[in-house]
């Protein structure tokens, strides 16, 4: 190993899903965050291959890696704090796994989740 660096074993590629997959999971961990919103396309592939990041959008470029996503969240929530807390939530873990810098995070929200409403 030539002064101490380690050895060039080959290139690693993270493939857009796997960032995908890793800001979703944050995204429902976070306490408030029903599910993640996808479109009627993203419902049929969550449904048939069980992908967890079925409508979240990654986009990479020189500044880094942006997230697109919708989240339902559960009724009565502090809409602000919790958004925050997906972003942050979503860059922390990306950041800690992949290395890769989180130059944005995009959240709409698409629905408010009721309990109340299923139960009629």
């Amino acid at each position: 190993m030539p002064n101490g660096d380690k050895e060039n074993l080959g290139s690693v590629k993270i493939d857009d899903e796997v960032l995908g997959t890793i800001a979703a999971i944050a995204a429902k961990s976070v306490p408030g965050v029903h599910s993640i919103a996808t479109s009627f396309v993203g419902g049929i592939a969550l449904f048939f291959r069980k992908i967890p990041d079925a409508g979240v959008k990654v986009a990479t470029n020189d500044d880094g890696v942006k997230f697109y996503l919708g989240v339902v969240v559960d009724y009565g929530i502090n809409i602000p704090e919790v958004t925050w807390k997906i972003q942050k939530t979503i860059k922390e873990e990306v950041e800690r796994s992949t290395g890769f810098k989180v130059s944005q995070v995009n959240i709409v929200i698409e629905g408010i989740h009721h309990p109340e409403s299923k139960k009629k």
